[in-house]
């Protein structure tokens, strides 16, 4: 994680076992970042990060339909 980002986990989330939808249990990603060029035209470089969803864990983290913050892991 970059240092300085500050992250914010929501209550009662959790790691599930079950890969994360957004980097696929690789735990890093490709979004693509927008840079200006000279002339002015905006071209998208694709970049690999560790994954924000999962933490880089390539766990899914989230609450599941049925789960409440109070009790993290119910399901």
């Amino acid at each position: 994680m970059p240092e300085g980002r500050d992250v914010r986990v929501a209550a009662g989330a959790h790691h599930c076992g079950l890969p994360c939808r957004w980097c696929g249990g690789s735990g890093t990603w490709s979004p693509e970042r927008a840079h200006v060029e000279e002339s002015g035209v905006i071209v998208f470089h694709r970049v690999a990060e560790e994954c924000r969803m999962c933490l880089g864990t390539g766990e899914c983290m989230h609450l599941h339909p049925g789960e409440h913050p109070e009790t993290p892991g119910a399901a």
